[in-house]
C-alpha cells in the first residue's frame, strides 16, 4: 500500500480516502461483489488475485503472479484457497498470460541470489560491481543485499526510483535494505571500488535513466571504467530490443565486462510459465476462461492451453474495450435456468442457435489515453498537447521575431520591409543555410504585402514561408510561431497619410512676413485606414498618435491666430 500511496503522489493522484487496508482471505464488499482476496507470489511483496462473488455468479482474477516454492519473504502462494475453488461453481477465470510461451514452469528468486553472491564473490579485488534492475523488484533487492553481505561489499543506489521503491517499503516495514546503510552517490569516490556494489536503473535502456547515460558518459554519477562488472539482472521487454542491446554495447566498448547470457540466471520472471497456468486452471475448474494481461497472440495462445490441457470448455478473447456477457451455469457443461441465462438461452433458440456458449462479447465502448504532464496535469491527448509535442519532436520549430518597417508613401505606391530574427530547434541547419533561406523568404512575403496591411496578416503570410521554404529545405513540416511589432508605431497608427494645404492667408508685413512661408508649408494629417477603417495598433500607439494629433490641431490653430492678430491693428490705422 505505501508503494501504491508512494506512486500516485508522484503524480499527484493520491486521495487518502480511496486507500483501504485489508488482510488476506479478508472479505469486504465492493459494489455488488463479495471480495475475498488471495495471497500469490509474484516479484513484489503483498500480491493477491481476487475471488468477487456476486448473486450473478463468481469471478477468479489471478491478478500477476507465479507460484515461488522458495519465495524470498516466506510467503508462499495459497494453494489450499484455490483447490477449495474447485467445489464451488467459478463462472469465470481471469489470468496473466505474459509468460504463455514458456514451457515448464518459472524458476524462484533463490536461484537469482545464488548466481548474484557467486558472481560478486567471483570479482573479488578485481574493481566494482554494477548491477541493473527494475526498481519495483525489492525481491531482487534482496538478493543483491546478500550478494554484497556474502562479498564484504557496501551498497550505493545511483536513480531516483529504486530510493522511492525502497523508502515506500522501509515506511512499511519490509525493505530488504536499511536506507541509512547505503553509501551516498557523491561519497563514492572516497571507498574503495573493492568494496562497493552499485544498484542503478536503466534496464530498458531509458534515455534519462542512469545506466543509459553512464553507457553515453553523460551520468554525473556513474562512470563506467574497465575493471567493472555490470550485471544485468532484468528481462528485456519486448519492444525494446534495439536500444538495450546499443546501451550494452556502448558499456562494452568502454571496458566493462557486461554479464548478460539467460544462462548466467541472472534473472527470473515474476510471470507464470505454462505449467503453473495448467496448475490453478485444474485448480479452479472454471465453467469460462478468459485470458488477460499480454498481447493478443498470447491471449489466444493461453485459451488453446486452457481448453487443450486443462479442460475448460468455454473460453474467449476480446480486445481492449470490448464488454464480455457470462451466464452462470448448472455445471460445467450445462447453462443455469436462472431468469437471465434462460433469457438469453431463449433468444439462442429462437434464432436456431444450437449450441449454447454462455459466453459473448455483448458490446464495446471506446477508450482513450489520459497523460499526465508534470505531476500537476492529467487529460487527454488534445487537452495535453500531444500532437502539438510529437510535430514539433519530429518537424522542429521556427521562432521568427519581426520588425515590419512600413513605406512612408501611400498605400499600395510601396510594399513594406522588415528586420527579422529567427531561431530554429530541432532541425537539421546545414550550418546555418536554413536561417540564411528563411530570412529571404521572410523579406520576400513582407515585400509583397501593402503598406497598410494589419500585422495580423504579416504573421499568417510569413508563417506559409517558413513552412514552403522548410519543406523545400529539408522535407520538414515545422511548427512556425511568428511574433510581428512596428517598428514605428506612429507609422502604425497613420499608415495612410492624406494631406491637404492649409487655406491661404492674406499677406502679412514685418515678421509676420517672414513666418509666414514655412507656416504656408505646414499640413495637417489625417489617418485613413481600409475602407475609412482605423488599422489595428497597441494601446500606446493609439495614445501616441492622439498626442500627435493634438500637438498638430495646436500648432494649426496657433498659425490661424497670429496672422488674424496682425491684420487687427492695421484695420484700425485705416
Amino acid at each position: 500500500m505505501q508503494l501504491v500511496a508512494r506512486r500516485l503522489q508522484e503524480f499527484n493522484l493520491y486521495t487518502p480516502e480511496r486507500f483501504k487496508v485489508i488482510d488476506m482471505l479478508q472479505e469486504y464488499q465492493m459494489g455488488p461483489f463479495q471480495v475475498t482476496p488471495i495471497r500469490v507470489t509474484h516479484s513484489i511483496p503483498d500480491c493477491c488475485g481476487l475471488i468477487l462473488r456476486s448473486e450473478h455468479g463468481s469471478i477468479v482474477h489471478t491478478g500477476d503472479w507465479k507460484i515461488d516454492e522458495n519465495p524470498v519473504d516466506g510467503e508462499h502462494f495459497d494453494r489450499s484457497t484455490f483447490d477449495l475453488l474447485s467445489k464451488e461453481p467459478i463462472s469465470l477465470m481471469m489470468s496473466d498470460s505474459t509468460n504463455v510461451l514458456s514451457p515448464g514452469r518459472t524458476p524462484g528468486e533463490a536461484v537469482v541470489r545464488d548466481s548474484l553472491c557467486q558472481k560478486v564473490l567471483d570479482h573479488a579485488g578485481k574493481g566494482r560491481v554494477v548491477v541493473t534492475q527494475f526498481a519495483s523488484n525489492l525481491h531482487r533487492l534482496a538478493s543483491v543485499k546478500a550478494a554484497a553481505d556474502a562479498a564484504g561489499r557496501r551498497i550505493c543506489f545511483i536513480g531516483t526510483s529504486l530510493g522511492t521503491y525502497l523508502e515506500a517499503a522501509y515506511r512499511d516495514g519490509r525493505a530488504p535494505i536499511n536506507p541509512a546503510e547505503l553509501i551516498k552517490p557523491n561519497q563514492l569516490r572516497d571507498h574503495d571500488p573493492n568494496k562497493v556494489l552499485i544498484v542503478t536503473t536503466g534496464s530498458q535502456a531509458e534515455p534519462r535513466a542512469q545506466l543509459s547515460l553512464a553507457s553515453r558518459s553523460a551520468s554525473e554519477n556513474l562512470r563506467i571504467g574497465p575493471q567493472d562488472l555490470v550485471l544485468y539482472s532484468a528481462k528485456v521487454i519486448p519492444g525494446n530490443e534495439t536500444q538495450v542491446s546499443q546501451m550494452l554495447n556502448s558499456l562494452a566498448l568502454q571496458g566493462a565486462r557486461v554479464v548478460a547470457s539467460r544462462s548466467d540466471n541472472l534473472h527470473v520472471s515474476g510471470h507464470a510459465y505454462q505449467g503453473e497456468l495448467e496448475e490453478v486452471l485444474r485448480f479452479v475448474k472454471p465453467q469460462h476462461f478468459l485470458p488477460v494481461h499480454g498481447e493478443y497472440s498470447f491471449l489466444v495462445e493461453h485459451a488453446r492451453l486452457a481448453r487443450q490441457r486443462a479442460g475448460v470448455l468455454f473460453t474467449e478473447v476480446i480486445k481492449n474495450g470490448q464488454m464480455l456477457g457470462i451466464h452462470e451455469r448448472r455445471n460445467r457443461n450445462t447453462l443455469s435456468t436462472g431468469s437471465m441465462a434462460a433469457a438469453a438461452a431463449g433468444k439462442e433458440q429462437a434464432s436456431g442457435e444450437q449450441q449454447q456458449s454462455g459466453i459473448s462479447v455483448i458490446g464495446e465502448v471506446d477508450l482513450f489515453r489520459l497523460f499526465n504532464d508534470g505531476s500537476r496535469g492529467t487529460g487527454t491527448a488534445a487537452e495535453m498537447g500531444i500532437p502539438e509535442r510529437e510535430a514539433m519532436a519530429f518537424e522542429g520549430i521556427i521562432v521568427a521575431a519581426v520588425d515590419v518597417i512600413r513605406p512612408k508613401l501611400a498605400a499600395g505606391k510601396g510594399g513594406m520591409g522588415c528586420k527579422a530574427r529567427v531561431t530554429t530547434r530541432g532541425m537539421w541547419t546545414e550550418s546555418g543555410k536554413l536561417l540564411d533561406v528563411l530570412h529571404q523568404a521572410i523579406q520576400a512575403a513582407v515585400s509583397r504585402l501593402p503598406g497598410d496591411a494589419s500585422l495580423g496578416q504579416v504573421e499568417r503570410d510569413i508563417i506559409d514561408a517558413c513552412q514552403k521554404a522548410a519543406r523545400w529545405f529539408n522535407n520538414k513540416k515545422p511548427e512556425v510561431i511568428v511574433v510581428a511589432f512596428e517598428h514605428d508605431p506612429r507609422a502604425a497608427g497613420i499608415p495612410d497619410m492624406v494631406t491637404r494645404p492649409r487655406r491661404q492667408q492674406p499677406a502679412a508685413t514685418g515678421k509676420a512676413a517672414t513666418a509666414a512661408p514655412a507656416q504656408q508649408q505646414q499640413r495637417v494629417a489625417v489617418p485613413w485606414g481600409p475602407q475609412g477603417t482605423q488599422p489595428r495598433r497597441s494601446p500606446a500607439a493609439a495614445e501616441q498618435q492622439q498626442q500627435q494629433q493634438q500637438e498638430v490641431t495646436a500648432a494649426a490653430a496657433a498659425a490661424i491666430a497670429v496672422p488674424a492678430a496682425q491684420q487687427a491693428p492695421a484695420a484700425a490705422a485705416n
